[in-house]
């Protein structure tokens, strides 16, 4: 029991920062969310999803088309919980617990010699402010991650044991129907696994294994190919991909127009490709940025604590110390963690925002080993001095700095965060919809603000809004230049942007207004954030 005690008590740290109020912070529910709730709702309730699909492989959602795994992680809790804030987030919470315990696992297997190592992995990731951030919410990127870390794992634990090379496939496939980015992430660290074990999995007894292995992996990834090769699959990319700025063309035929006349020669110099591909590079290179790591985090207000990095400011040294430590090169496992470290961002580099947290999240994985690789080394240096008083001093020292770090990261959390980014978690939708529950039927019309993303769905969320009658009801826009498009209306819901001089002359209609300009003589009601301003305002017209 003594030999497992630092892990019990990290995983029960864990738990505690991912699970203690995790209905209230974030402090709202955001869009993605609530169409992972609801469309669990709608097919325990109908069979299909909110676009009568009957259960899908990819959900169609706001046309962003999301992968499936993670929708279908919450049907149970939401069968059982019914359809609320807890029954969404509480599964990505104990995945991430549960990839606490994974990290554990898989860093006894990296750095096997070493005996501090595992646990100050699991400690590491255990208080990260990266995963912490995407633990506590519903997100599919969180449980891609624990699905890539199982598989990693596994293989590992195939080397011994090679019937585990089956979970090693069947978990990487998972991650590749959870989330987007794992579609490029997984294969590359399989390939890379392949290629640096290969004289250990070409053995004679351990081919016909790997060769069934690979032909299941290869069948359960074949609905994929169709799914990426479809009008869908490619709207997705184009929406977000580095290709969707302008800006790299524009500066290159701007350069171009420099040169009279244009040569071959200033052709090679400025083109398209060039200017994507140096925008790649940018993109690629500002994950490594200590601006990002270490000091301002991302810059999408959802993904973010204000005035935090992604990691502890203190972790610095450490940080340095373990990367100098891994470019020894002296194992395959230290090669194949800087490989992972190399490979984390290639997803996220491939769109237009960058550094990317969401995207870039199994990251969080390389960066915790990397640091804690550090950390190791320090105190195995201080080990061999034989000093209790100096080991004692050190830890002493390095527990208050944590402590302190740690404590300011939860004060960030749950107090600045939602009084200063209301919006980045479309704040008191659950208020809106009990107001307009308990009004609404005063009004043959409401008509709500698109000023926050996909209000639709946060309606049909917290009113619990009939699936068989939505299906029937939903009317939706025009697709834009991307080929995205959202539901207008349902019943007597409308959403879009609010325009008060036109809009009071509807007749016998309830408006919601956000931050648009409205005579606030006419509010009748209106719905504070969390640092007490006016975030929902309620506007009667005449009948």
């Amino acid at each position: 029991m003594k030999k497992y005690l630092p892990l019990i008590l990290i995983l029960f740290l864990a738990g505690l920062l991912r699970l203690v109020a995790l209905d209230k912070f974030p402090a709202g529910l955001n869009a993605d969310e609530a169409a992972i709730g609801y469309n669990a709702w709608s097919l325990l309730q109908t069979g299909r999803d909110e676009h009568s699909v009957s259960w899908p492989l990819v959900f169609r959602s706001f046309d962003d088309y999301k992968p499936p795994v993670y929708f279908y992680l919450v049907l149970p809790f939401v069968k059982i919980l019914g359809l609320n804030v807890w029954s969404v987030r509480l599964p990505s919470a104990l995945l991430g617990v549960a990839s606490v315990f994974l990290v554990f696992l898989l860093a006894g297997k990296l750095v096997p010699k070493n005996k501090y190592f595992p646990s100050l992995s699991a400690l590491l990731l255990a208080i990260s402010p990266w995963h912490l951030q995407f633990s506590r919410g519903g997100w599919e990127v969180n449980a891609a991650l624990f699905f890539i870390l199982l598989g990693i794992w596994a293989f590992f634990k195939a080397l011994e044991k090679p019937k585990f090379i089956f979970l090693f496939v069947i978990s990487l496939a998972l991650s590749l129907y959870t989330y987007h980015s794992a579609r490029l992430i997984s294969p590359l660290l399989a390939l890379s696994l392949v290629i640096l074990y290969w004289p250990q999995l070409f053995q004679p007894q351990k081919l016909k294994l790997l060769i069934g292995a690979t032909i299941f992996g290869l069948l359960l990834s074949l609905p994929l190919a169709s799914q990426l090769l479809s009008k869908e699959g490619q709207s997705r990319f184009a929406g977000v991909s580095v290709f969707a700025d302008s800006g790299p063309l524009w500066q290159a035929l701007e350069l171009r127009r420099a040169h009279t006349p244009e040569t071959i020669f200033v052709k090679a110099l400025h083109n398209q490709y060039l200017s994507y591909g140096l925008r790649f590079v940018k993109n690629y290179l500002s994950h490594y940025s200590p601006r990002f790591l270490f000091i301002v985090g991302d810059e999408i207000a959802r993904s973010k604590v204000p005035r935090m990095g992604e990691s502890y400011l203190f972790l610095i040294p450490f940080y340095a110390l373990g990367l100098f430590a891994l470019l020894k090169l002296d194992s395959r496992e230290k090669q194949f963690i800087l490989l992972w470290f190399l490979i984390a961002p290639l997803a996220a580099a491939l769109t237009f925002q960058s550094p990317h947290a969401l995207r870039a999240q199994n990251m969080v994985i390389p960066l915790s080993l990397i640091t804690a690789l550090g950390l190791a080394v320090v105190l195995k240096l201080l080990a061999r001095y034989n000093s209790r008083w100096l080991f004692s001093t050190v830890i002493g020292v390095l527990a208050l700095v944590a402590g302190y770090s740690v404590s300011r990261y939860l004060h960030l959390y749950y107090i600045h965060y939602p009084q200063e980014l209301p919006y980045a978690w479309q704040y008191g939708f659950d208020q809106v919809a009990a107001y307009t529950q308990a009004n609404g039927s005063q009004y043959d019309h409401i008509l709500i603000s698109d000023r926050y993303d996909q209000p639709y769905i946060l309606m049909a969320f917290f009113l619990r809004y009939p699936p068989q009658t939505l299906q029937k009801e939903l009317v939706m826009t025009p697709r834009d230049k991307f080929g995205f498009s959202t539901v207008r209306q349902f019943g007597k819901y409308e959403f879009r942007a609010i325009n008060y001089e036109a809009d009071k002359k509807l007749k016998n209609t309830l408006i919601m207004a956000t931050d648009e300009p409205v005579d606030d003589r006419a509010v009748i009601f209106t719905i504070f954030d969390p640092a007490g301003k006016p975030m929902y305002k309620f506007i009667p017209t005449a009948k």
